[in-house]
């Protein structure tokens, strides 16, 4: 199996019976959630790096709300529950809001094909079967464009039709509707359709049709360079220089669009949620078929622009959104009226370990969440009892659960970025192991020797990774440069 080399950012990447049990409405229950929400957290703090905002409300009324860590690493700046966040793939759920809101004016037909609004567009398959439909749900089969915007020599895109051609000329990767493939480049189009049916800017329109709507005050697509107030950087730990944090914004995309980087609050984000389940941004019908899930995937149903997750029989809707240095969700239980939002700006474990707290909170423990308990333990025999120790508690596990590769995969880097190599070595040599199949954990076996000074250990790993996919360019440069040291 091969494998991306920018997976950290691709990660990321969404019963009355058991809302009774509950007990939401309870104020000593809902006290006990936020009391452990806020030692979580701050435990969370020490050992993952976190940093951001969380947020927990029921209904209008909130119970929680805390921020973490900073929001400029040069200057010192803390983050605060205002800070404006990246959202990456959550402000998704925004553009769908104004497609489906076009839906309910009769602009537009759910039915109706990219061609219909975008006579146009340079991909003829595309513009003559994909329906907004698919391009709502990720079935479309257009790709995206991440692979343009690497390659790309001159200035960023600017505006939404600079992206087309990144992306527009690739063939479709399935017949529309056959299949859900993730499109990045498919919600492009939905902003250029926007434009086309408005006459006027995505920008212009989404601020208009929710973000004023909902009362979002301190949200919107501002350009990474725009001087914004009490805005946060987005960081990763360095990999190549443990120790450091790599400033991201000059990976980021240069300005949100249709297909995500809004930066907006945590409070916002609440808002939103309540502005969307009160009926005040979609009619009742309407806001009824966009808070249904239609179309299985590994996350959950992904419906219109959002997903749908059934927790133990409670109801979970919602988006994530992942880029580099950047990570959070918003999830709404309608089953108590629960809104939780979680923003962060640093490496990812934080965001994890977060989510899977919340989801244990609110609906009990799943499988999800039971496999990244039992990463998490095999992470901690590892780095307190070592490598054989972490082998051995993995098979004794009765074979239910499963160890999460980029889970283990980061704490390693983790524990590096901290100089404790022999913990991280040993935590990759564990992925090794513990996932057999995968390339993925053999070239980042390799990368942890490098950059932990093991030059002959590192040879020999990136030549058995060669050996799994032959010819890969950049194993081929590292071992050209180690091999002159």
């Amino acid at each position: 199996m091969h494998f991306q080399k920018t997976s950290r950012r691709g990660v990321l990447a969404i019963g009355g019976g058991a809302a009774a049990t509950l007990a939401l409405a309870s104020c000593a229950t809902r006290s006990a959630q936020s009391g452990r929400l806020s030692g979580r957290s701050r435990n969370l703090v020490r050992t993952m790096d976190l940093s951001g905002a969380v947020l927990l409300a029921r209904g209008d009324q909130i119970e929680f709300a805390e921020s973490y860590g900073l929001a400029d690493r040069a200057s010192g700046r803390r983050n605060t529950v205002d800070t404006k966040f990246n959202l990456a793939s959550v402000s998704k759920m925004f553009t769908a809001i104004c497609i489906m809101q076009l839906v309910e004016a009769g602009a537009l037909s759910l039915g109706d094909t990219i061609a219909r609004h975008l006579p146009g567009y340079p991909n003829y398959a595309a513009a003559k079967n994909v329906t907004i439909a698919h391009l709502l749900m990720h079935r479309s089969g257009i790709g995206n464009y991440w692979q343009g915007m690497a390659d790309l020599k001159g200035p960023y895109p600017e505006n939404h039709s600079d992206y087309l051609p990144l992306f527009a000329h690739i063939p479709l990767e399935h017949e529309p509707g056959s299949a859900f493939s993730y499109s990045n480049g498919g919600y492009i189009v939905l902003g250029l359709v926007i434009e086309a049916v408005t006459g006027r800017s995505y920008y212009d329109h989404v601020r208009h049709a929710v973000f004023e709507r909902a009362g979002m005050a301190d949200t919107d697509n501002w350009r990474v360079d725009e001087e914004v107030s009490n805005r946060a950087i987005a960081y990763m730990r360095s990999e190549e220089k443990p120790g450091e944090w790599i400033d991201c914004s000059s990976r980021l995309e240069a300005r949100g669009s249709a297909a995500g980087s809004a930066y907006s609050t945590v409070g916002d984000l609440h808002r939103f949620a309540l502005a969307l389940t009160r009926n005040r941004l979609l009619g009742s019908e309407m806001t009824k078929a966009f808070l249904q899930g239609r179309s299985d995937t590994p996350l959950g149903k992904y419906g219109y622009g959002i997903v749908e997750q059934d927790l133990n029989g409670t109801r979970l809707l919602g988006h994530s959104g992942g880029h580099y240095g950047v990570a959070g969700e918003l999830m709404i239980f309608p089953d108590t009226d629960t809104i939780f939002v979680v923003l962060t700006n640093g490496d990812v474990d934080g965001y994890w370990a977060t989510e899977a707290l919340v989801h244990e909170m609110i609906a009990g423990p799943t499988d999800d969440t039971r496999n990244y308990r039992f990463t998490q333990q095999l992470i901690d025999v590892t780095v307190s009892k070592g490598i054989e120790a972490g082998i051995s508690a993995s098979r004794r596990s009765d074979g239910s659960r499963k160890a999460r590769e980029g889970v283990v995969d980061l704490a390693g880097f983790k524990y590096i970025h901290r100089s404790r190599n022999s913990a991280g070595i040993d935590l990759l040599k564990l992925n090794r192991v513990l996932h057999p199949e995968s390339d993925y954990a053999v070239y980042r076996l390799a990368d942890g020797l490098r950059v932990t000074g093991q030059t002959r250990a590192a040879l020999d790993m990136y030549h058995a990774y060669l050996e799994r996919v032959p010819g890969d360019a950049e194993a081929e440069a590292h071992i050209d440069i180690l091999s002159r040291e």
